[in-house]
């Protein structure tokens, strides 16, 4: 069948899962441009041409005007300046006249300070030792500060410490409580202020301070409980003292300023708060709202949950479950209280946020399987517009303006922000990093009131591995200009054609192999693979299942001439289970073994026909494809168990390897390949090795349909054992950190939720990617320099293939200075060439070049030092 009729086979899965509006609908401004040159491009961008779509926005660009530049901007990446704040941070706080804002950052020795931003400048002005910082109005910032921590919080500790050792979790727990309780215990008040530098300690008797949060008119409310723990407290702390305020019954959770002296409080039964040693502390009061209001208007709504409260004080917005109904509720702060419930549904409801001015109120709903945003009038009556309408996750709104609402798109650990207007304007997007291919997952977001500007935590480097988050500055109120905007599609652009010819470069000594053993990948293939294994159930290591999944496996590879090792361990008591591998002995260096794996498990409660039946269809159609075609180095393909048990099959194939001394020079490992949002057939390379990343594009360019992003990825994934044992190795597919699938981990993980056209794209970029891996040496090891006299000598360890001939030697320097040198190979151990001397700051790039023209997949780089 040709790749055209594929497309006859093709998205019945997509279209069924396509979100459909069930309740109010905002208005619909089409997102195909009107623009005749600005339409073409964004087609172009659309089937993922992005040479051709660049190019045709910097020729819009020469004669367009503000709008089209905005547009432009938006459909590429950032429509507004952005300003990194820091490079690490968490936990953002702005305060109520939006002047300052603050983060938290904490050190490699678990030590958490507080940082303030002055807004207008984007500059930190002042670090505080301390947590739980709260911006205020006129400049000051009050915080929580570590005083004196008593000797018990180590003599707890170190029992705790004991109790594990032992297996005593239970005394484990108990000590760490402990030692929490004299911690927190030993916080104090202090308030900062950020003119005068001055910072000073507030006293609060009897009482241990949890939460703070400022009134507009500059009282600081301070939540927390009594010092024996036996009840909640609410303070409000003023220059002229410390008034307490009545709370019912019940802990204090979110403090939630309203106007004129009025507080939300959500309440709760159980203390907020560790409690002290020994402390027989009991349930108290409801769950629910309180309302404490300086004109004697105060209330309690048990049931209520999710509270928000308009910028200007004037409404109260909260969840309340009534048997299968949640309703949403309004509440009118500045009006006697008067509560309307404006909206009612049997659906899961979430996040109810209200607007500045009190009007609306938007909030997450599901009506099918994804989450949605919705907005609806406070004064009720009305149904509620639909503001997105996409299958991956729409969830925790808040307001920008009065009439636009930022709302994070994707699975709640890698999110993007993108903001809805109730005009219906098309979305847009906040925040990027301004590259075609590399992802930036964001993590939270703080509105400065007024929406000019909005505070982001982000990867925006698309490194997902290095604990450190930026901290970045959205400034609504300046957006891109055109000459910013055709320098970055420039140099987009440069990199897109570098991409594509360097990929051209490195496959074309075997293109014609590559060509023929993509093109037996056959769609029609990877769905029957799929249905098999879908009508198993759930392939987790405690069903049946996945003994049947083995079977499969082990039968289905031998009928192409594999000899299947199954690989049996038993992780956990009367549990046994295997990974099954197969191998493609090499030619020239049997020895040298590439990998490429996924695993074939499921959770327990579904099939898990994406995560990872598609990944497992997709490395049979390439062990099929492969089973005729020996490349010079050794490749095994890994079907891995037990990864959502605890990532155990990858971990084991790893202990084996390391026991046989087997030497692995690089690894691909597929993990969700099937799930489609749209018509576009896109998913993420994951990676920690560059070079590997680059082969992936470059396969993905030539060889299929497949468009590809990147992200810097492997935690906590069958990778990660490749990585702990072996390094820098590690490339694969997978759709996380992007993760949109609404079925991830559920029971409606199914077979019809699955585009096969995406699984078959992956598995010809995973074919392509592993012959030339398989093909080419690999990266250099032990690159160093020194300098002698007025020469830089470069060392580096002989490769490991036995068909190296020559060493490609270049450098460069922050000047745009260097050179190139090309060195033979020889039968040392140890490679060396002398070039004149390279300045320090400079870097020194170096590849071994095989018999058939082939060059390292990743260059062995090293920074010259002054020396």
């Amino acid at each position: 069948m040709t790749r055209s009729s594929h497309a006859l086979v093709a998205v019945l899965s997509v279209a069924l899962a396509l979100a459909v509006p069930v309740a109010g609908q905002a208005p619909v401004t089409s997102q195909l441009p009107t623009h005749p040159q600005i339409r073409e491009a964004y087609l172009a961008w659309d089937r993922g041409d992005y040479p051709e779509a660049l190019r045709g926005y910097l020729a819009a660009l020469e004669n367009a005007g503000a709008a089209a530049v905005r547009r432009i901007a938006g459909l590429t990446g950032e429509t507004y300046r952005v300003t990194e704040v820091a490079p690490d941070g968490g936990n953002l706080t702005v305060a109520p006249d939006g002047r300052f804002a603050t983060f938290e950052v904490t050190d490699s020795e678990g030590e958490t300070e507080s940082r303030v931003v002055e807004l207008a400048t984007g500059r930190v002005v002042a670090s505080l030792a301390g947590v739980a910082a709260a911006p205020g109005p006129s400049g000051r910032v009050a915080y929580l500060a570590l005083g004196s921590v008593p000797d018990a919080f180590d003599e707890a500790v170190a029992e705790a410490n004991r109790a594990l050792q032992a297996g005593d979790r239970r005394g484990y727990v108990t000590r760490m409580r402990e030692a929490a309780w004299y911690r927190v215990s030993s916080l104090e008040l202090r308030v900062y202020d950020v003119a005068s530098g001055e910072d000073a300690p507030q006293a609060l008797d009897d009482m241990v301070p949890g939460t703070l949060a400022w009134e507009v008119d500059g009282g600081l409310l301070v939540s927390g409980a009594s010092r024996d723990g036996a009840r909640g407290r609410l303070a409000r702390v003023r220059d002229s003292g410390v008034e307490e305020l009545g709370l019912p019954e019940g802990y204090p959770a979110e403090l939630l300023p309203g106007a004129d002296g009025t507080v939300v409080i959500a309440m709760r039964t159980t203390p907020v708060l560790p409690t002290p040693p020994g402390a027989e502390i009991v349930a108290q009061g409801m769950t629910g709202v309180a309302v404490v209001s300086s004109r004697g208007e105060s209330a309690f709504f048990p049931g209520a949950r999710a509270a928000s409260v308009a910028a200007d004080g004037s409404v109260l917005a909260y969840l309340r479950v009534r048997e299968r109904t949640t309703e949403l509720q309004a509440v009118a702060l500045t009006d006697g209280l008067v509560v309307t419930t404006i909206y009612a549904t049997e659906d899961p409801v979430a996040a109810p946020a209200v607007s500045p001015n009190g009007a609306y109120v938007a909030f997450q709903g599901r009506p099918l399987h994804d989450w949605e945003i919705f907005a609806v009038a406070t004064t009720g009556g009305g149904e509620p517009s639909q503001l997105s309408n996409e299958i991956q996750h729409d969830r925790y709104p808040r307001w920008v303006d009065e009439r636009t609402v930022l709302a994070a798109k994707g699975e709640g650990r890698h999110m993007r922000s993108h903001l809805y207007d109730l005009d219906g304007e098309p979305p847009l997007k906040l925040f990027h990093n301004n590259t075609v291919r590399t992802i930036a997952p964001e993590y939270e977001w703080a509105v400065v009131p007024g929406g000019r500007q909005v505070l982001v935590v982000s990867e925006r480097d698309g490194d997902t591995v290095s604990p450190e988050r930026g901290v970045y500055l959205v400034h609504r109120d300046r957006p891109v200009e055109r000459a910013e905007l055709v320098a970055r599609l420039q140099r987009e652009l440069a990199s897109e054609e570098r991409l594509r010819t360097e990929g051209a470069d490195t496959f074309e000594p075997i293109r014609a192999a590559v060509g023929a053993a993509v093109a037996e990948i056959q769609l029609e293939r990877v769905y029957a693979y799929a249905r098999d294994l879908y009508l198993m159930g759930s392939k987790h290591i405690t069903q049946p299942g996945n003994r049947a999944a083995i079977e499969y496996l082990e039968t289905t590879l031998r009928s192409w001439g594999y000899e299947p090792e199954l690989q049996w361990f038993e992780p956990r008591p009367g549990i046994r289970t295997a990974n099954v591998v197969v191998r493609i002995p090499g030619t020239v260096d049997r020895g040298l073994v590439y990998v490429v794996s996924t695993h074939f498990d499921s959770v327990e409660r579904g099939p898990g026909a994406d995560d990872n039946t598609s990944g497992t269809t997709a490395l049979l159609e390439v062990a099929r494809a492969l089973r005729d075609r020996p490349m010079p180095a050794t490749v095994e393909l890994a079907f891995f168990t037990g990864e959502e048990a605890g990532l155990l099959g990858s971990r084991e194939y790893v202990r084996r390897a390391l026991e046989e001394g087997k030497t692995i020079a690089g690894a691909l490992n597929n993990d969700m390949l099937g799930w489609a949002n749209d018509h576009r057939l896109d998913n993420t390379i994951r990676y920690s090795n560059p070079g590997i990343r680059d082969i992936q594009h470059g396969a993905a360019i030539l060889f299929s349909e497949l468009i590809t992003y990147d992200a810097l990825y492997y935690k906590n994934t069958d990778a990660a054992a490749y990585y702990e044992a072996y390094g820098d190795i590690v490339g694969g597919i997978g759709s996380y950190p992007v993760l949109g699938n609404p079925h991830y981990h559920q029971a409606t993980d199914r077979l019809e939720t699955i585009d096969q056209r995406l699984v078959t794209e992956v598995a010809r970029t995973t074919a392509a990617s592993i012959m030339l891996l398989a093909s080419a040496p690999s990266r250099l090891a032990n690159a160093a320099v020194h300098h002698e006299a007025d020469a830089t000598v470069v060392s580096w360890d002989a490769a490991v293939e036995s068909d190296v001939v020559e060493y490609r030697v270049v450098w460069s320097d922050l000047a745009g200075g260097g050179g190139e040198r090309v060195v033979l190979a020889s039968a040392v151990a140890r490679v060396s060439v002398r070039l004149p001397r390279v300045p320090a700051g400079a870097t020194v790039f170096v590849k071994a070049v095989n018999d058939r023209g082939h060059e390292s997949w990743d260059w062995a780089r090293v920074e010259v030092g002054a020396g």
